[in-house]
């Protein structure tokens, strides 16, 4: 064991040194490089691997070949690429140290095989604790915000709805039609027609020309420094002549009164920026039922305020136009694929935002359509480090899914407390899945309880997907590739 553990650390410096070589001398050292840790591997596997800490262990080596893979295959430029893997190197080898001297520690005083199962159920039972207090609490904050009046159509401020628009048909229709259907007395709609390749996508919005509806021709992507969906906000807010600006999708449909309701709150608690968690329609298979929940996870799950980055969605956003050109609007973000974050963060600041549950707001995102926003936010949402997807595969994994494995190896080991502990996280997690379920879909059913083991493993396989394209393959908006701009930039 010793031994082994002096060749993991040892072949971490080896990959630190490797990558300050010339590329073409480094792609045969990697290879063999790649090829003696993957033997490594196996031999501690082989021989260590009824050990829970050596499996987990284990994983992030994993990751450590994937960062291999990566330098060898020098997709990027050479100082980014060398910067980039130094850093997950150190990081890797750091967690893999971590996690070894935790086991040998906990070997040594409470004994390999018995104990360790005990102190993971604890770690287990922590974790589904955390998650459902912090899921209960964004639940309770964000529908506090419904008790505001609405305002007179005198005291409405002016308001803009903005919608970028790309090869959208049907839905943009419906879109428009629920817009023009609202009671706010100050609308101006704007659509922008991102270049479409589809005729029809022009012709529905020039045909609500005698409704108001304006048309935006969209201009050509820069060739550098913007994402296309950015770009769109771009032109939108431009063209914007609103005191607030709502941004939404074409999925979007809105109830007679959302508009005034959304602004209403947002002029009496004078905020400078809402975020609004839609009514989802619920389709038809398991993939509709766990993919959208797992988003809204990300958001309503983990516990912000630890990272001070509080929770948002892009369904549909309000915010003053001033505050956005206060803040550098968005060139300030012209790569970041989630930009609304920055602008939640600024205003948060001076608690000029809200993040709030409205039912009068309904989303109909097909799940194709989820399944491509998941892959597309996933590794920028972990700042584009595998260290970051290897810690939280882990803690996924083993901390949270690891709960069924603990109540069976409890029964096995003859440990009911183990089995106990084991089971009392499994149904704290299937709560917490539910209360997501009910908070994205407006709808109790016992099947919520039941599909949370699907989605933590539907979301550890979305963020390595997403990780794998964005660093080997290709990630797609609505066509158009957005990897390169986002894997070069210094913003997530």
């Amino acid at each position: 064991m010793t031994i082994l553990l002096f060749l993991m650390v040892l072949s971490g410096l080896v990959e630190l040194a490797v990558s300050y070589w010339l590329p073409s001398l480094r792609k045969v050292t990697t290879s063999l490089l790649l090829f003696a840790e993957l033997i490594l591997l196996v031999f501690m596997l082989a021989l260590y691997g009824d050990l829970l800490w050596v499996d987990v262990l284990s994983l992030v080596w994993l990751y450590r070949l994937f960062n291999l893979y990566r330098l060898r295959s020098s997709r990027s430029n050479e100082r980014f690429l060398q910067n980039v893997t130094r850093h997950t190197t150190l990081r890797l080898v750091l967690f893999q140290a971590v996690i070894a001297g935790g086991g040998l520690i906990s070997g040594l005083i409470y004994g390999f095989y018995y104990k360790q199962w005990y102190v993971l159920a604890l770690i287990q039972l922590a974790l589904a604790v955390i998650l459902l207090v912090s899921t209960l609490r964004h639940k309770a904050v964000s529908n506090r915000l419904l008790a505001s009046q609405a305002l007179a159509d005198t005291q409405a401020p002016t308001l803009s709805v903005a919608i970028p628009a790309r090869n959208e048909t049907d839905n943009l229709y419906d879109c428009l039609v629920s817009l023009l259907a609202c009671d706010y007395p100050k609308l101006e709609i704007l659509v922008l027609d991102d270049n479409s390749t589809l005729k029809r996508t022009p012709e529905i919005i020039r045909s609500f020309a005698h409704d108001g509806v304006e048309f935006v021709a969209g201009k050509e992507l820069p060739e550098t420094g913007w994402l296309a969906k950015n770009w769109a906000y771009e032109q939108l807010a431009e063209a914007a002549n609103g005191e607030y600006i709502l941004f939404c999708g074409a999925d979007t449909r809105f109830e007679p009164e959302a508009l005034r309701t959304m602004v209403s709150i947002a002029v009496s608690r004078n905020k400078d920026m809402l975020s609004v968690v839609p009514r989802n329609r619920l389709q038809s298979g398991v993939q509709s039922g766990v993919l959208q929940p797992m988003r809204y996870a990300w958001e309503i799950s983990l516990p912000r305020r630890w990272f001070k980055r509080p929770p948002v969605l892009s369904t549909c956003w309000l915010a003053k136009r001033q505050f956005l050109s206060s803040t550098g609007g968005f060139k300030a973000v012209s790569r970041r694929v989630v930009c609304e974050s920055y602008f939640a963060r600024e205003a948060i600041q001076h608690d000029g935002y809200s993040f709030f549950r409205y039912d009068g707001v309904q989303s109909l995102k097909p799940a194709d359509e989820q399944l491509e926003t998941a892959i597309r936010l996933r590794y920028p949402q972990l700042k584009r480090q595998p260290e970051l997807v290897a810690l939280l595969s882990v803690v996924e994994l083993f901390g949270c899914l690891g709960s069924i494995a603990s109540m069976f190896w409890g029964i096995v080991l003859g440990s009911y407390m183990v089995s106990f502990i084991g089971l009392l996280a499994f149904i704290l997690s299937a709560v917490t899945f539910a209360q997501i379920f009910l908070i994205t879909y407006r709808r109790k059913t016992g099947v919520a309880y039941l599909l949370w083991p699907i989605g933590f493993l539907t979301d550890i396989y979305l963020m390595n997907l997403s990780m794998w394209r964005y660093e080997f393959g290709n990630v797609l908006w609505k066509g158009r590739s957005v990897a390169p701009s986002v894997m070069y930039s210094d913003k997530s």
